[in-house]
C-alpha cells in the first residue's frame, strides 16, 4: 500500500510548520485587515446582537401574552358575576334549609327514643320529666295550644323611606314584650323562609335590607305566632306606650302591624339553629 503525504500549502510571511487555525487568521496572515481588531466595528457588532435579541425578547414576550389572555375566561356581561353570587346564594339557602329538616328529624328520632324510656324505666321518670321541662323552656320541642298570629310587614308606600319597613329592632321590641306578658313560645317566619322558632339563644340581627334570625335570611312581610293566654298577649300588643316606635310608624309610614283575628290557636315549630354549650353549668 502507498502512503500519501498531504501538504498544507504554507502562508506567505510565516515561519514553515506554523499550523493554520482559522479562517480569520488565514485572512490576516494572507495580508488582510482583521475587522475585530477595529474597536468601532466591536461596538457596532455587539450593539446589533442586543437590539436583536431585545427584539426577539419583545416578540415572544408579546406572543405568550396573547397566549394567556386568549384562555382567560370572558366575560360575556357585568351581570353574570352577580347571577353567580345569587345561584351560589340560593344553593347555600338550600343546603340551609336541609340541614334544618335533618335537625328536625333528629329530635323526633329522640324524642322517640325518650318515650321508650320513659315506658322502660319508669323509676326515672322525675328525672325525664324535668328533662322534658328544660326542653320545653329551651324551646328545643313542637309546642301546640291557645295563642296568636301578628303581622308585621313593610309600608305599601312606593317611597323607599327607611321609617316605612320594618326592621331587626322592631322585632326585638315585639319579642320583649311578649316575653314580658306570659308568652310561652314563640317563632318568627318570613316571606318564603322557614319557621325560626325564638329561644333563649335566638339572635336577631339585620343586614342590609334582611333579617337574620338564628343564622337564617329572611324578608318581611313576617309572621310572628305567640303561644299563650290570648287576652293578656293582645292586650300587650295593643300597648301603643311600650310599642311606641312601631305605631309611631304605622301611623306616619302606613309600617303594617296588626293581629290575624282568624287564629285562635298555634303550632309553634321546634328550635333548630346553634345550641351553644360553652358556659352551660349542670346544677
Amino acid at each position: 500500500m502507498v502512503r500519501r503525504r498531504i501538504r498544507v500549502p504554507e502562508i506567505p510571511g510565516s515561519s514553515p510548520g506554523t499550523p493554520t487555525r482559522s479562517f480569520l487568521n488565514i485572512k490576516y496572515n494572507r495580508g488582510m485587515a482583521n475587522p475585530f481588531r477595529s474597536e468601532k466595528f466591536r461596538k457596532i457588532f455587539i450593539g446589533n446582537i442586543a437590539l436583536a435579541l431585545a427584539v426577539i425578547g419583545l416578540g415572544v414576550g408579546t406572543f405568550l401574552a396573547w397566549q394567556y389572555n386568549d384562555k382567560l375566561p370572558q366575560v360575556i356581561t357585568p351581570a353574570v358575576p352577580y347571577l353567580s353570587l345569587q345561584e351560589m346564594e340560593s344553593t347555600l339557602e338550600g343546603e340551609q334549609r336541609t340541614l334544618k329538616q335533618q335537625i328536625a328529624k333528629t329530635d323526633d328520632q329522640i324524642n322517640a327514643l325518650a318515650d321508650k324510656v320513659k315506658i322502660r324505666q319508669s323509676g326515672m321518670k322525675g328525672l325525664i320529666d324535668a328533662a322534658d321541662r328544660l326542653k320545653a323552656q329551651a324551646g328545643i320541642t313542637q309546642a301546640k295550644g291557645s295563642g296568636i298570629k301578628i303581622i308585621l310587614a313593610d309600608s305599601d308606600s312606593p317611597l323607599n323611606v327607611t321609617n316605612a319597613i320594618a326592621h331587626a329592632s322592631d322585632l326585638r321590641d315585639l319579642i320583649n314584650q311578649l316575653w314580658q306578658n306570659g308568652a310561652e313560645a314563640i317563632s318568627i317566619s318570613g316571606a318564603g323562609s322557614m319557621e325560626e322558632r325564638v329561644g333563649p339563644l335566638t339572635s336577631i340581627d339585620c343586614i342590609v335590607n334582611t333579617v337574620l334570625i338564628n343564622g337564617t335570611k329572611t324578608v318581611p312581610p313576617f309572621e310572628i305566632k305567640v303561644l299563650g293566654d290570648r287576652d293578656r298577649l293582645i292586650s300587650a300588643i295593643n300597648d301603643r306606650t311600650a310599642l311606641k316606635s312601631i305605631y309611631d310608624r304605622v301611623d306616619k309610614e302606613g309600617l303594617k302591624f296588626t293581629i290575624d283575628d282568624n287564629v285562635k290557636e298555634v303550632d309553634i315549630a321546634s328550635f333548630t339553629g346553634n345550641i351553644i354549650t360553652e358556659h352551660v353549668k349542670i346544677k
